[in-house]
């Protein structure tokens, strides 16, 4: 199948594609933060989006970061980019030739109640999308910033060189994503959201990690993880790692009785004067 996907592209004319086959010995598993690093690794441009397989962005959003590209890339210094996502309702937008073109026509379904804001329904994770205030981007013809909140997990589009990387210990189903979210929130960067373009979440058979007891088999070390990991992270940023906010400068931790402080930029061993891991 790989194969002939690759003929097919070719045939079109893309050679600006890459495959990464990875065999699961363990399927009941879940490396998803593993499989998005060895897709981030061998990126080579100045910006990516940070997209699961199944979500399609609108026909005109790779012309729009195209033309738009030397502000964004400016831009992505200090913000990262998003677009909100949809899922269709009773079996519309169900595949690429029924999904919206673009938002006029996307403003028409949603009114007909043919299509909504992913995990929007009831029993659903709206947490993770909530935070990109969609009753604003209904009616916004500019970019605007939207407050980050935990457990949001937005896709981002973001400058290379500023993605951390994926934390492979979340191996279980739960907060694999959003831990990397949070991670970019304590590095200080705006959440914008672009107002003219949007994801459609394309329907597929669940997999197996998907089956909701095995979800919560494991939930307990995810969680306990999760609040290992903020700490980790967010002390590493020089953040609080319960409000995201910056430490003033002269904080400081008791590392291994060594005294080591943040000076604005980084943790400094107070004795040697070199710079070292908080953690």
């Amino acid at each position: 199948q790989v194969e002939r996907l690759a003929r097919a592209l070719l045939a079109k004319g893309r050679r600006n594609f890459y495959f990464i086959l990875v065999y699961a010995k363990q399927p009941s598993l879940y490396p998803a933060n593993l499989l998005r690093n060895l897709a981030l690794e061998p990126v080579q441009s100045r910006m990516v989006f940070l997209l699961d397989i199944d979500l399609i962005p609108d026909a005109g959003f790779y012309s729009y970061v195209m033309s738009n590209f030397p502000a964004l890339a400016e831009q992505s210094k200090s913000s990262v980019f998003t677009i909100p996502a949809f899922n269709g309702v009773g079996g519309h937008a169900s595949s690429e030739e029924t999904f919206p073109v673009d938002k006029p026509e996307l403003m028409q379904m949603l009114s007909a109640k043919q299509i909504k804001p992913i995990l929007s329904g009831e029993n659903e994770f709206w947490a993770a999308f909530s935070c990109l205030n969609y009753d604003t981007w209904l009616t916004s013809t500019q970019p605007y910033t939207t407050q980050y909140q935990w457990p949001c997990e937005p896709y981002l589009l973001a400058a290379t060189a500023s993605v951390p990387w994926y934390d492979e210990r979340f191996v279980h189903y739960g907060n694999d994503k959003a831990q990397h979210v949070l991670n970019i929130f304590y590095h200080q960067f705006a959440f914008q959201v672009l107002p003219e373009h949007f994801l459609v979440h394309w329907e597929h058979a669940l997999a197996e990690w998907a089956d909701e007891r095995k979800r919560s088999e494991h939930m307990g070390e995810v969680l306990e993880l999760t609040e290992q990991f903020k700490f980790e992270s967010g002390t590493e940023a020089g953040v609080n790692w319960h409000t995201g906010v910056k430490f003033a400068p002269g904080t400081y931790r008791v590392k291994n009785g060594k005294m080591i402080v943040w000076n604005g930029q980084e943790w400094i061993d107070q004795a040697s004067g070199q710079p070292t891991d908080p953690i």
